[in-house]
C-alpha cells in the first residue's frame, strides 16, 4: 500500500518557545486551539498536499494520551499519521494480519474562530511497537477544518512533509514488520552521517534509521522506544529551498539528497529531502 502523510506530531513543552523557532526558520505556523482533552494545544505548519506539522504542547497540567514523555522532554517528532478514507476497515486490515488494535477512537479540538474539528482514530502495534506504527485517521468534519496551507510555506519550494525518519534498534525486524503489514518494496540502503543506517522506502514518505556509533540517534533510542526520529520536508528543488531557507549543506540519501535545517534547537529532527520523481 502507498502512505499518505496526513500530518507528523512535533512535540515540545512549550508551545510558544518552538513556534518561534520554526518561525525564525521562515516557517509560521498558525495556531490551531486546544485539544478536546483541555490539556494540550497545538499550530498548524501546513502545505500545498494537505500534510502538516503539528506542533503539540501541553497548555495546563493535567492527564492526557498525546505523546506526554515526547512533550516534557522537548522531543520533536512524536509519532507519526497517515490519512485513510476509512479508519474502520484500516484496523479491520491490520488485524487480519495480527497486529493489535486500539481504536477507532473520536478525538477533536476547537478552533479559535469557534469551529469545532472532529476526526476518528486509531492505533496499531502492541506498546513498544505504538510509536513504531503509523496512527490512522479519518475525518467527521471537512478535511480543510483541520488544515489549510500556511501562509509562509504556499507557493514555495517546500510542498509538504516529504519522509518520516524512524529510528528503530533492529532495522532488519522494522523492515520485516512493515512488509508483512503494509507490503513495502526492499529498501535503499546507505550509511548517513549523523543516522547511521539508513533503509528508505522507494517511492514512499519512508525511512528507517539504526544507529552505527553513539550519539544522538543512539541516545535517543535509548530514551525513547522505536519512532519517529527527523521529519523531511518535501522539495523539488533542494537548491531553490536552500536559497529561501537556512538549511545546511546537502547529505547524500539513500534515493536523494537532504539539508537539515541550521538549528541548535531542532539539530537533525528537521531538514528537507529532495528525491527523484
Amino acid at each position: 500500500m502507498s502512505f499518505r502523510i496526513d500530518h507528523v506530531p512535533f512535540a515540545f513543552d512549550d508551545l510558544e518557545t518552538i513556534s518561534d523557532e520554526f518561525e525564525r526558520l521562515g516557517l509560521t505556523p498558525e495556531y490551531g486551539g486546544v485539544h478536546g482533552n483541555g490539556v494540550t494545544h497545538m499550530s498548524v505548519l501546513g502545505f500545498e498536499d494537505q500534510s502538516y506539522v503539528e506542533l503539540i504542547a501541553r497548555r495546563t497540567d493535567g492527564d492526557h494520551g498525546y505523546w506526554p514523555d515526547h512533550i516534557r522532554e522537548n522531543a520533536g517528532p512524536a509519532a507519526w499519521c497517515v490519512r485513510v478514507p476509512d479508519v474502520r476497515a484500516e484496523c479491520k486490515r491490520l488485524l487480519e494480519r495480527g497486529v493489535v488494535i486500539r481504536g477507532p477512537v473520536p478525538g477533536s479540538r476547537k478552533r479559535e474562530d469557534g469551529t469545532l474539528v472532529e476526526w476518528d482514530r486509531a492505533e496499531f502495534g502492541t506498546e513498544d511497537q505504538r510509536l513504531l506504527f503509523p496512527f490512522a485517521i479519518t475525518d467527521r468534519t471537512p478535511l480543510s477544518y483541520r488544515v489549510d496551507p500556511s501562509p509562509s510555506v504556499s507557493d514555495e519550494p517546500l510542498t509538504g512533509v516529504g519522509q518520516v525518519v524512524v529510528a528503530v534498534d533492529d532495522l532488519e525486524a522494522a523492515v520485516d514488520t512493515f512488509r508483512r503489514c503494509y507490503d513495502i518494496p526492499t529498501p535503499v540502503r546507505e550509511t548517513v552521517p549523523g543516522f547511521g543506517t539508513v533503509a528508505s522506502i522507494p517511492g514512499q514518505p519512508l525511512a528507517f534509521a539504526t544507529p552505527t556509533d553513539d550519539g544522538w540517534l543512539a541516545d535517543r533510542l535509548e530514551q525513547f522506544p522505536d519512532g519517529p526520529c527527523s521529519c523531511l520536508l518535501a522539495t523539488e528543488d533542494l537548491e531553490r529551498a536552500r536559497e529561501q531557507y537556512p538549511l545546511e549543506a546537502p547529505t547524500a540519501w539513500p534515493d536523494g539528497r537532504i539539508a537539515l535545517f541550521e538549528s541548535e534547537l531542532l539539530g537533525h529532527r528537521l531538514g528537507v529531502v529532495e528525491r527523484p520523481r
